[in-house]
């Protein structure tokens, strides 16, 4: 089965309290998440949310996957076209690829406009909200 997701990662401030949101939609599978990662970067809450969907979507029995995201440096990553230097993002580069290796018919990923990513857009930012939020009671 064929999924499409969007998926878009935040930190707020940058780095921050970040979230990770996501829309996955195929064959009889929709899912719209929201999650608080705690605090990270921006590029890291993107890789965290693609890595994140990809995991949900192969739950759901994904066999493909067309990845949408409107981070050029995760989406340049992660099709090889440049390097993740920084060992985090090595680390969840390398977390996205065995997700990626639960597709036998692969997973495709391209850059979107952020316009065209509004409602995963809006999910990661209420998971930065979340993330600050519980922060914010743990100092209490």
């Amino acid at each position: 089965m064929r999924v499409y997701i969007w998926s878009d990662g935040a930190a707020m401030p940058n780095p921050g309290p970040a979230g990770a949101g996501y829309v996955v939609v195929g064959d009889g599978v929709r899912l719209l998440r929201s999650e608080a990662l705690g605090d990270a970067t921006n590029n890291a809450a993107e890789y965290m949310a693609v890595r994140n969907a990809l995991q949900a979507a192969a739950d759901e029995g994904a066999t493909s996957a067309y990845v949408r995201m409107d981070s050029s440096v995760v989406v340049d990553h992660l099709t090889g076209t440049s390097r993740a230097r920084k060992e985090r993002l090595i680390q969840l580069k390398e977390e996205v690829q065995v997700q990626e290796d639960r597709y036998p018919e692969g997973v495709t990923y391209a850059r979107i406009p952020r316009e065209q990513n509004g409602v995963a857009d809006e999910l990661a930012k209420d998971g930065a909200r979340a993330s600050k939020a519980l922060s914010a009671d743990r100092r209490r």
